[in-house]
This record gives structure tokens, sequence and C-alpha cells, in this order.
């Protein structure tokens, strides 16, 4: 007696693309009617990567100092505040090639002439308000605060969001050293010193700050 033998049908090779093809085709779909994980939420943190944001200034001389933490407050995908705190002991020079004479810059601004970085080893932001210019230009007020003295200023920023990811530059902004009282070799200074004859430096100091933030997931 001969044994039955079962046929397997093979799905035909074109049936085969054309299902997979619809499977894939549903899935990007569903995938792209996924709200951003940005507007996901009426309020989103990002915090800020140290290790990826710089504050640059320029002061005759110029170089840079790193930032020990801050974040963005997101309220419907629009900043609302953002807090900044920088190293003040991180001053960096980057124009001076001579080691002796960057070594000598840098510590000269870090001293008590300067910004007393051993007293007063942080700086901070605090922002006010975010005024939208355009689609991602906004005017920022906020205070600078050194020596615990708060001074509003207000400057152009950028800021985009990309993934997960928050990219914000400011347009260079200029203060002045005086408002926190550091006179030392300013041609404004009461009460020059001895040594400070014939040695002027510019009150004006200009900043830009470039951050990269992350979003903190819940």
């Amino acid at each position: 007696m001969k044994k039955k033998t079962k046929t397997i049908k093979i799905m035909p090779l074109s049936l085969f693309y054309k299902i997979s093809i619809l499977i894939i085709t549903f899935w990007l779909f569903i995938y792209a009617s996924k709200p951003n994980k940005i507007h996901k939420l009426k309020y989103n943190t990002f915090v800020l990567d140290t290790t990826k944001s710089k504050l640059h200034w320029n002061c005759a001389h110029f170089g840079y100092l790193k930032f020990k933490e801050g974040v963005f407050i997101l309220e419907n995908g629009e900043p609302t505040k953002a807090n900044f705190t920088v190293d003040m002991t991180s001053i960096i020079n980057t124009d001076i090639n001579n080691k002796l004479l960057q070594g000598t810059l840098q510590n000269v601004l870090k001293s008590i002439e300067f910004f007393n970085t051993k007293t007063h080893p942080k700086s901070f932001f605090e922002s006010h308000s975010f005024v939208k210019t355009s689609e991602t230009n906004y005017k920022i007020t906020g205070d600078f605060i050194i020596f615990d003295i708060g001074i509003c200023t207000t400057f152009e920023a950028t800021i985009k969001i990309k993934n997960d990811s928050l990219y914000f530059n400011t347009k260079t902004i200029a203060l002045n050293r005086t408002d926190w009282g550091i006179y030392y070799g300013s041609a404004n200074n009461p009460r020059p010193k001895e040594e400070e004859d014939g040695f002027v430096v510019t009150d004006t100091i200009l900043i830009d700050a470039h951050i990269q933030a992350h979003l903190k997931l819940k």
C-alpha cells in the first residue's frame, strides 16, 4: 500500500514580495504617525551636556570657559526657562602660544583683581523671558550673575531641536566688567593702583555660548 505524500504549496515569490511591501508600508505609516517625543509632554527638560558645551570670551585676548551644569525647560515645545552654571576656574586662553604667558594671563583673570575664582568659583545665567522672532530665533532676557550680582541683559540666540537634542547658539553678547565692580586696569577705575599706570584693559567682554543639551527622560 502506497503512502500518501503531502504536497506543500509554496507561496509564489511575487506574492511574498507584495505582502512584505504592504507590511513595511504599514509600519512606516504607524511610525510616522507617532507624535514627536518633544511635543508629547506639556513640559520637557533638556540637560546641558558639559562635554559638548562652551562659553567663548574675547577681551583683547580670547578663549573659553566650561559649564558645570544647566537646563532648558520647554512648555508645549517652546523654551520658557534656562539656567546655566559656569565653572570660572576653567578659564582657558587660546590665542597665546607661549605657555608661560598663557598661564600668566589665566592666573591674572582668576586672581582677586578680576574674577576672584577662589572665592567665587561659579557664575550663573538665569533667564526671564524668551521672545520668538522666527522659526528658530529668539530674543532672550536674563541675569548674568557674578559675585552674586545679577545684571539683566537681552541678547539673540538660535534654538534648534533635533531628535532628543537641543542646540543653543547665541550671537555675540557684550558685557561691561565694571558693572560687577571689576575695575582693575580700566580707564574708568575710580581708585587705580600705582601698578596700573599706563596699563589699560578694555571694559567690554564679548561672549558667545554654544550649548548642546539632551532630553531628560521621565
